[in-house]
């Protein structure tokens, strides 16, 4: 459990294991494991991206209950010990290609996100792939092999392509964004040989950059056998290995970016444990429980629900309820015990520290329990690897 910690909190803790009385260790130990994020969030306004996705899954449906010992069941068909940092002969590199719509505006000189005031997409792909890092404990440590800064706006299904001119206009009120807006993902993938650089194995993922109404998904999934992952997967792509297209908006911040990995981490462990609902059939509907739907046996929750959320984003809610978060840290041991908690958890309302500790508590632990791998950041970034998360 002490190798889930940043360096400067392990020493803290380590530096006072020898003093303290069971009590005092165990009220300690917890202080410290609490994953309150306390870094500065990069948000911007709560606007979509262009292409809205019906996200949330509202449980409302009656909860079919069992008992505690299913869980510790459960962590005892291994028998093997918590890993929550990961060795490094465990660790996995994924190998990115960055492709940067952000357009040289011609009449100023200058990108388009610095003519809007926006982010700059170096810096916040820098920063997302050290909060990857940090919240996967160093498994996942995202390589990006080439950055393509392309100066042009994306072409969409129906052959649109905006200009400076009419973009501008657009941003600035004076005329209505372009409808249909979805980008045409088949036109990228020929203009950069994507499939076939994904066949020859030199890339693993892609992450496109843009601009407000792009036209993007937050993730979608391409390649044969390629399944719903946010959105619905890029049809024809007859890739023998299945790959993620991430879509970044740079009017956004960090926090965004988190939000649309923990889309997909949603996504794909839906798919590998066949469901995402408010039951404790297996692990992963118990880990997404909340209070809404499981009163007094709230999880970790999911993306849009913390363990106390009521609405989709209510991460700032400040009632207190019971929650297991702390031990699903042990997984597949679990115990069963819960405490009492609130969004002092995860950030008071931030997105950024919500998502870094929701995707913090996923487990990555060695072995396999009910069949499924105990680590589930594999199945997020390295789904080609495992048969159930492949097909």
């Amino acid at each position: 459990m002490v190798g889930y910690l940043s360096a400067a909190r392990r020493s803290m803790f380590l530096s006072r294991i020898d003093t303290m009385t069971l009590d005092g260790l165990l009220k300690t130990f917890r202080r410290v494991l609490s994953p309150v994020i306390r870094d500065e969030s990069l948000t911007g306004r709560r606007i979509s991206l262009s292409v809205k996705v019906a996200r949330a899954r509202h449980f409302d449906r009656k909860m079919n209950t069992s008992s505690l010992a299913d869980d510790r069941r459960e962590g005892e068909e291994t028998g093997t010990e918590p890993a929550p940092a990961v060795s490094a002969a465990a660790r996995v590199e994924p190998k990115v290609l960055v492709l940067n719509f952000d357009p040289i505006v011609k009449a100023a000189g200058r990108r388009l996100h610095e003519v809007a005031g926006w982010n700059d997409p170096r810096t916040l792909t820098a920063t997302y792939i050290a909060d990857v890092a940090e919240c996967s404990g160093e498994y996942v440590r995202y390589r990006v092999v080439e950055w393509v800064d392309v100066d042009a706006y994306p072409v969409k299904k129906d052959g649109f392509r905006y200009t400076d001119d009419s973009y501008l206009r657009c941003l600035r009120g004076e005329a209505g964004w372009h409808q249909p807006d979805a980008i045409d993902y088949h036109a990228i993938l020929r203009q950069f040989a994507i499939p076939e650089r994904v066949d020859a194995g030199a890339i693993d993922e892609v992450w496109i950059w843009a601009f407000p109404y792009a036209g993007l998904w937050e993730s979608t999934m391409a390649g044969a056998g390629a399944y719903f992952c946010n959105s619905p997967p890029v049809e024809g792509v007859a890739t023998s290995r299945l790959f993620v297209i991430m879509g970044f908006n740079y009017e956004r911040g960090v926090g965004e970016m988190l939000e649309d990995l923990g889309h997909r981490a949603e996504s794909i462990l839906t798919h590998v444990f066949g469901s995402c609902e408010p039951k404790e059939s297996h692990a992963w509907n118990r880990f997404t429980l909340t209070e809404r739907v499981a009163p007094g046996r709230a999880g970790v929750g999911s993306i849009h629900f913390a363990p106390n959320s009521r609405t989709d984003y209510d991460w700032g809610n400040p009632t207190m309820v019971w929650s297991a978060c702390d031990d699903w840290l042990n997984y597949p041991n679990l115990t069963g015990e819960r405490r009492r908690v609130n969004c002092r958890e995860w950030g008071n309302g931030d997105i950024r520290a919500h998502h870094r500790w929701w995707l913090g508590h996923l487990p990555r632990a060695p072995g396999r329990t009910a069949s499924r791998l105990n680590n589930w950041w594999a199945y997020a970034v390295d789904f080609n690897h495992y048969q159930e998360s492949r097909w």
